[in-house]
């Protein structure tokens, strides 16, 4: 195993990926990267603390050489300060989803039963799990490759999910009622492709990311059809939403027989948030 300077790394991760980043992101990138590879402070590379390379590390900085995000290379990254393990067929989480956690949790009872559809990385279910212990909590997903992932990080991160393979157009020979239902689910149009750059486009699970031009809203459809069906009265449907059809998606909701539905914005001002209500009887 090679020991190298920690400022003599940050140069190297610099220099591969600056052709694919402006240089203050690839400054930002290559302080990320050791801090998820080797949990160093910005203090310790001010200070050239050395680190131990992996065998491999020649084969990760050629992989950050050919655009591969960041999160991919290291297999890991922070959502809402706990470490998540991921793999080509997860999402990296982004911190608008961060966001989608703490409505859930505005929202939730202390006891009550959640269900994440499209779980990805299980980055929402099993913190919602861990900030709020007492909740009870399940997720799906289509993908058998992002349920071994999240199985992995909530047996890692000591987190009680339920966990089962289901496509959420199949519902319907589904059983289970909840009191709330959360969703990140795909929503990039393929005309919105062209906006994406390449370390998206080239490494993320298309699966998780696009929907078609002309049914935009289809899982936002199927969603809102089983969230009336399955929450139990008065519980709720939070999602996350393309910023592009915040109005569409709230009327889509109120059509299906929503009648309390509330459209939030991010941090950064887009709209990317919806709350709606299932009424009490």
């Amino acid at each position: 195993m090679k020991s190298i300077a920690s400022p003599i790394l940050i140069q190297q991760i610099i220099d591969a990926i600056t052709p694919h980043y402006e240089p203050t992101e690839a400054r930002a990138i290559a302080f990320r990267c050791l801090d998820l590879g080797w949990n160093m402070s910005s203090m310790d590379i001010i200070l050239k603390k050395e680190v131990d390379l992996p065998d491999d590390w020649g084969l990760r900085l050629r992989r950050l050489s050919d655009g591969e995000p960041l999160q991919y290379v290291m297999g890991k990254t922070y959502f809402r300060n706990h470490l998540f393990q991921l793999n080509s067929d997860t999402l990296i989480p982004r911190p608008e989803t961060e966001e989608l956690v703490e409505l859930v949790l505005s929202h939730a009872t202390d006891t009550a039963s959640i269900l994440d559809v499209g779980t990805g990385s299980g980055c929402i279910p099993i913190s919602l799990k861990l900030e709020r212990p007492s909740l009870s909590v399940e997720a799906w997903d289509i993908s058998e490759g992002a349920l071994t992932m999240a199985h992995q990080n909530a047996t890692a991160l000591k987190a009680e999910v339920k966990f089962k393979q289901q496509d959420i157009f199949d519902w319907p020979s589904t059983e289970g009622n909840w009191n709330m239902i959360v969703s990140n689910p795909p929503y990039v149009t393929e005309e919105e492709k062209k906006e994406m750059a390449n370390h998206v486009l080239d490494y993320e699970p298309h699966l998780a990311l696009f929907v078609p031009n002309d049914d935009a809203l289809k899982y936002y459809a199927a969603l809102a059809d089983f969230a009336l069906e399955r929450l139990r009265q008065g519980g709720y449907l939070c999602l996350e939403i393309n910023q592009y059809f915040g109005t569409q998606t709230v009327e889509l909701l109120f059509s299906k027989g929503f009648q309390e539905v509330k459209l939030i914005k991010d941090f950064k001002g887009n709209d990317r948030m919806i709350v709606a209500k299932k009424s009490g009887l």
